[in-house]
């Protein structure tokens, strides 16, 4: 199953809140970060922010979910 990275957050509190969405309506995600979620609750932001995967087969059906979630962000 190939991941493809559906959007990058400005934290990685905001990718898991995303990240639990998509898992809500039974899509797999994957949360890759430089912090590795190893410093704290992740809620401050990284200059690199935390990218959210999805496999590339439920893209489609991802991206309307993350749009009307967090247009904007």
């Amino acid at each position: 199953m190939a991941f493809v990275k559906i959007k990058n957050f400005p934290s990685r509190m905001m990718a898991e809140q995303a990240q639990q969405n998509l898992d809500q309506e039974g899509i797999p995600s994957v949360i890759q970060s430089p912090d590795m979620g190893l410093i704290g609750a992740g809620g401050s932001g990284l200059p690199q922010g935390a990218d959210l995967y999805v496999p590339q087969e439920r893209k489609e059906e991802a991206w309307p979910l993350i749009q009307s979630l967090f247009d904007g962000i």
